[in-house]
Formats: C-alpha cells, sequence, structure tokens
C-alpha cells in the first residue's frame, strides 16, 4: 500500500508538472501577442484623440490653446512609449556568478528547509547561488534580481533593472486615460444624442465611444496597480517579498512579537533607493537610462 501511494504521489506530481510546463509555455509564447494588443489600444485612442477629441475642444490643433494640448499629449504619449519599451527590453537583472562553492550553497539551502527560514539562497533550477531578494521565474527559466512579478503585457519580468520604468508606464498611462476620459465625457455625450454632431457617421460615433469606454476602463485598472506598486516602493518591498512579509508579521503576532522587513527604510529612502537621487524636483519622472542605484 506504501508503494502504491508513493507511486500515485508522484504520477500527481508529474501530471502537474506537465501542466505547469504547458501553461509556463503558453505564457512565454502569447507575450508578444499581448505586447501586439497593447500597442494596437494604445494608438486607436491616440489616433481619436487627435482626430476627434481635442479639435471638438480647440478647433485648429495648430491655434495656442491646441498647440498647449497637443504638446502635453506628445509628451505623455512619448513618456508612455519610452517608458513600455524600456520595460520589454531591459534584461529584469541576472545574479552574476557566484565565487562560493556550490558544495556551500546547497548545505546553506538545506539548513534553511530543515529550519524553516527565509527564502533559500540555493536555486534547485538553476543549481547556482540566489542573492538576497533574487527569485527564479519560471516563465523566463532564469533568476531574476528583486523579481516583482511577470507580466505577459511586457512580455517580459519586472524586476530590479527594469521596474523603475514598469512604474513611470503606469503612472504615464494613468494620466494619459484620464486625460483623454475627462476631454471625452462632453464630445460622447452630444456625439450620442447627436445635439452637435447631426452629420457625423456611425463609423465615427462608435470610435468616440469605444475610445472614451477604453480609457475610462483602462484608467480604473491601472489606479489599483498604480496605488499597488506605489505602497510597493513606499514600503521597501516587491509582491513577492509582500506576502512573505504578510505570513511573517503574522506569525511574530502569533508569538507576540513584531516583524519588521530589512529593506523597509523609511518612505523617502525607500523612493531614493528606488529612483536614485534626484537633484530637481520630479526629475524621477522624466526619461532617463540611467541603472537603478
Amino acid at each position: 500500500p506504501a508503494a502504491r501511494t508513493q507511486t500515485t504521489t508522484a504520477g500527481r506530481m508529474g501530471c502537474f508538472g506537465v501542466v505547469k510546463s504547458c501553461m509556463d509555455l503558453l505564457i512565454r509564447m502569447v507575450g508578444p501577442l499581448f505586447v501586439c494588443i497593447a500597442l494596437t489600444i494604445i494608438g486607436s485612442v491616440i489616433y481619436v484623440h487627435f482626430s476627434e477629441i481635442l479639435p471638438y475642444h480647440v478647433g485648429s490643433l495648430t491655434s495656442p490653446i491646441g498647440s498647449i494640448h497637443v504638446l502635453w499629449s506628445l509628451f505623455i504619449i512619448f513618456n508612455i512609449g519610452y517608458n513600455y519599451s524600456m520595460t520589454i527590453f531591459t534584461p529584469p537583472g541576472s545574479p552574476p556568478p557566484s565565487e562560493v562553492p556550490l558544495e556551500e550553497i546547497q548545505e546553506a539551502h538545506s539548513n534553511d528547509v530543515r529550519k524553516g527560514g527565509n527564502f533559500s539562497r540555493y536555486c534547485k533550477t538553476c543549481k547556482a547561488h540566489k542573492p538576497p531578494r533574487t527569485h527564479h521565474c519560471h516563465i523566463c527559466k532564469a533568476c531574476v534580481l528583486r523579481m516583482d512579478h511577470h507580466c505577459p503585457w511586457m512580455a517580459n519580468c519586472v524586476g530590479f533593472q527594469n521596474h523603475r520604468f514598469f512604474y513611470l508606464f503606469l503612472l504615464y498611462v494613468w494620466i494619459g486615460t484620464l486625460y483623454v476620459a475627462i476631454l471625452g465625457v462632453q464630445p460622447v455625450w452630444e456625439s450620442e444624442s447627436r445635439s452637435r454632431h447631426p452629420s457625423s457617421s456611425p463609423a465615427d460615433r462608435l470610435s468616440l465611444l469605444m475610445a472614451f469606454v477604453l480609457s475610462l476602463s483602462v484608467w480604473l485598472a491601472i489606479s489599483l496597480m498604480l496605488a499597488w506598486h506605489t505602497y510597493l516602493v513606499v514600503s521597501g518591498q516587491t509582491t513577492i517579498e509582500f506576502y512573505y512579509n504578510t505570513t511573517q508579521s503574522r506569525l511574530a503576532h502569533n508569538k507576540g512579537t513584531v516583524y519588521h522587513n530589512p529593506y523597509n527604510l523609511g518612505r523617502a529612502r525607500n523612493w531614493q533607493n528606488f529612483f536614485g537621487a534626484s537633484r530637481y524636483y520630479l526629475q524621477w519622472a522624466l526619461p532617463s537610462s540611467r541603472l537603478p542605484p
């Protein structure tokens, strides 16, 4: 009976491994498709913004007020495109080769498992040393420094070297979609009522409505994501570490003690560690290719 139970368990684990590998492969394959979908949505909203929404409010795009709106729109578009491409094409960060002998790393891993301690410093998949805050991505099949998550919309992991670009992408998408949604309220309302657009074609009204709905929907979703990642930045943790820290805090509370995140240096220091030191106000929000501190 014991042997039969072990065989059944091994079979279930084998099936789970096959399913997991297939799902990882699927996510990795659909990544470029998700990127194309995101670019199509962004491009469609930009087109409607310049062809329908802005002309409704300012008349001529070359007028003084029209030029201000155009410049502001181009600034947002540039930052969205720049940070999106940097998130996609910037490697999230890989650990350097370790000088520690493999046997010592494996022994430390065994001790961590026996003690139920922190994240292991040994990657069983890569068979290599993992620096602190490093985790193995089973989709990218690599260890990632300060890994936050794997994002299919970026076809890449979000980690140490590109997390800043990911955050700024969320920020500028949030600003841009809010801007388009606010400007789109009145033209959408009047287009649907046909009070000022009696000659507009059904296609124009549909594109205007779709751009407004997409902008508002994306803004609501991005608001939650941006708030979440802002909290992570100012608290000095990643998404993976948040769940670990939450568990450790609960265990410490049950023991009558208090758990402190060792990487939480205070909101100002955490923000500076994430974006780097800035000489000017809001310099952290401007495009930059410098590596994180």
